[in-house]
């Protein structure tokens, strides 16, 4: 493996409530990147990242495991962590090691007590934060009703950057609202989207939410606030750097959607937490503290 220069790595954890599809996300991201040659399932014991004899047997995670794919010109680094409140202490023990979080939520449960546990850990340490509702292709999962319990709990500045194309067994897809194009899958394909024309019947949709999001990332800087105005948009050249800098901020949290099994939407995570997220050479120092053995 080459190596890369600081800028070009991204160091994250996943986090989330149990049984929401952090580990599944992290197979399908490994498969799509070509990490690995089968998408690994915590059901069949072949996850990459539960590999410990009692995870495989008890079908879920019990500590942090660490993976890593190769994602264009930039490494990913991703620690995968237990989501059951007896086992979550793991994931606040590595978030001083990491740039970003990438908080799993459940399509169908939305937040959850272990969500809002993990989200206090990132507050604590002023982690970035991408918001991944995964498993959208189950029965009753629903995107607006995750976008509303996010935001009832967490505030308005969780705000989506996609919208799932289809709903439960019929998601096909995604529409990214930044660059505003839609990305369609094959279910249980290679992982790969291809690049379409957003569908006809989400584009006012879309370009609502297109605005909102843009305003959203507007409102914190105010060059691009008095372009907004005067324009009505901004330019995706400039949208993008804007974007990376609300998240690293904290001041925007955004949504995005997949499903891990059905290995929907893993390739945009990756292409996310590459655009959006920091690199260990914009991160500031660290502050240590030194106690006592007593």
């Amino acid at each position: 493996m080459k190596v890369y220069e600081g800028a070009n790595i991204r160091n994250v954890v996943m986090m989330g409530h149990g049984h929401a599809g952090k580990t599944s996300l992290v197979s399908a991201m490994l498969y799509t990147a070509g990490a690995t040659q089968r998408l690994g399932r915590v059901d069949d014991g072949t996850a990459p990242t539960d590999y410990d004899d009692e995870e495989i047997a008890r079908k879920m995670s019990i500590g942090s495991g660490l993976a890593y794919v190769e994602w264009g010109k930039t490494k990913i680094n991703v620690v995968d962590t237990p989501g059951f409140s007896m086992f979550v202490h793991e994931a606040k023990m590595v978030l001083p090691v990491v740039e970003a979080a990438i908080v799993v939520v459940d399509g169908v449960a939305g937040v959850e007590v272990v969500t809002q546990r993990i989200w206090s850990y990132c507050e604590e340490f002023q982690t970035p934060r991408l918001i991944v509702a995964s498993r959208m292709d189950r029965e009753r999962a629903d995107a607006e009703r995750v976008l509303e319990s996010l935001t009832r709990v967490f505030g308005r500045t969780v705000i989506p950057l996609e919208l799932p194309i289809g709903r439960e067994k019929n998601l096909s897809g995604v529409v990214d609202l930044v660059r505003m194009k839609a990305y369609t899958y094959e279910l249980g394909g290679n992982g790969k989207g291809k690049e379409t024309e957003i569908p006809a019947n989400l584009k006012d949709q879309a370009q609502e939410a297109h605005e909102k999001l843009v305003e959203m990332i507007a409102e914190g800087n105010d060059t691009l606030m008095e372009e907004f105005f005067d324009k009505g948009t901004i330019p995706e050249e400039d949208l993008i750097p804007a974007l990376h800098d609300a998240i690293r901020e904290d001041r925007i949290f955004p949504v995005i959607f997949s499903s891990g099994l059905g290995n929907i939407g893993a390739d945009r995570v990756m292409d996310f937490i590459v655009d959006y997220t920091p690199a260990p050479t914009e991160r500031e120092s660290v502050q240590g503290e030194v106690t006592s053995g007593n």
